[in-house]
């Protein structure tokens, strides 16, 4: 037995070593690869000094910066010393603006790494030069997703609506290297004045993908810009439309409700032949317009053989309030899965939940005591 657990020590200790000879190994390849440059970021930090007292660089050294900073090991310096000293990181960015086309020739790692640099600055104030963002856009035309991916970083901190639209081209161009979900919220982010970018992407909305569509009608959500017309007019195209994009359509009423919309969905749950995605997103719809003709809508989904939609519609009606009588019509209706839906809805409700309970029994019971009276069926 001792020497069973002798043996698993030394297998641990083992392991233990051979961690510590990989992290090691690990940091030395690091550092082999892009060594960091300890002259420059005392340079750095001693200019930086200088201008704070004397309001300027000292001579030659923006253009000794210049010629350095197309190494990445230099410019991963300078980024580091300015991480902790951002108040002086607008004095640097021309230098950097200005390896942009040495930058463009270089690997993959070393482009998404300048293109996440560009994405770090401030353009509120500053506003991004129109002939060095013109340039920058090419970096959207990378096969790395990291270089595209930090590019549209640093569209979206320009804040301007052209390059927006621009880069919006180039994603939907190549949608199998985004998610909608990282789209969304980067125009949630964007700088680019909403009253002047929304209108834009309204107008050029049919021409691009269904992908790129769905994600537009999410962030119009979000952001409650008005786009009732053309829900509305991409709901009613049928199978002219995208499934998704159609669902994106009416899931931007469950926020922003119409009279329009209203009509509009109740007319889906009046017709049998609506699918079930329809009726059950007309459902949530609904919730917001609760009124008669809405609630006698609803109550008629209860039974649907659909279980999303019956489930949906009971839990609906479970948010407008059913009093016992109104419980009792629907577990009148005789329906097994409609009662174990209403079940799970007033399961925290316990007398409500044990008067669904009984009542059940009783109709069961009632419909025993019909069956024992109706005696044997004829052969």
């Amino acid at each position: 037995m001792n020497i069973v657990i002798e043996i698993y020590l030394i297998v641990c200790v083992l392991l233990l070593l051979f961690d510590i000879l990989f992290l090691v190994l690990k940091n030395y390849r690091n550092q082999e690869f892009y060594p960091k440059n300890d002259d420059l970021a005392e340079t750095v930090r001693q200019e930086i000094q200088n201008r704070r007292k004397q309001g300027a660089f000292s001579p030659d050294f923006e253009e000794t910066l210049g010629k350095q900073l197309g190494k990445i090991r230099n410019l991963i310096t300078l980024m580091d010393v300015l991480d902790a000293d951002r108040d002086a990181a607008a004095w640097f960015r021309p230098a950097i603006f200005a390896q942009i086309g040495e930058y463009q020739k270089k690997n993959d790692y070393e482009q998404a790494y300048y293109a996440y640099v560009i994405s770090e600055f401030d353009y509120g104030s500053d506003p991004v030069p129109p002939e060095f963002a013109a340039q920058f856009m090419a970096f959207l035309d990378s096969k790395s997703l990291y270089t595209f991916a930090n590019a549209m970083d640093a569209v979206y901190r320009f804040g301007r609506t052209n390059l927006l639209l621009a880069a919006l081209d180039k994603v939907d161009e190549r949608q199998g290297f985004y998610h909608q979900k990282l789209l969304a919220d980067g125009l949630l982010a964007s700088r680019a004045d909403v009253q002047e970018l929304a209108p834009a992407l309204v107008k050029a909305f049919d021409g691009y993908t269904p992908f790129l569509q769905g994600c537009l009608l999410n962030f119009f959500r979000m952001i409650g810009y008005d786009v009732s017309a053309l829900c509305i007019r991409l709901i009613q195209s049928g199978d002219k439309a995208d499934p998704e994009v159609r669902y994106a359509a009416m899931r931007y009423f469950t926020k922003y409700p119409s009279a329009q919309s209203r009509v509009l969905f109740l007319d889906m749950l009046e017709r049998e032949e609506s699918p079930w995605m329809d009726q059950m997103l007309a459902i949530q719809v609904l919730e917001n317009n609760e009124d008669a003709a809405a609630r006698d809508a609803v109550r008629k989904k209860v039974t649907s053989p659909n279980w999303y939609v019956r489930t949906k519609a009971i839990a609906c009606l479970h948010r407008w309030g059913l009093t016992r009588a109104q419980i009792f019509d629907l577990l009148c209706l005789r329906d097994r899965y409609a009662d174990n839906a209403l079940l799970y809805q007033y399961r925290h409700e316990k007398e409500l939940s044990q008067y669904i309970i009984d009542t059940i029994r009783q109709l069961q019971q009632q419909d025993e005591s019909a069956e024992t009276a109706a005696g044997p069926a004829p052969v």
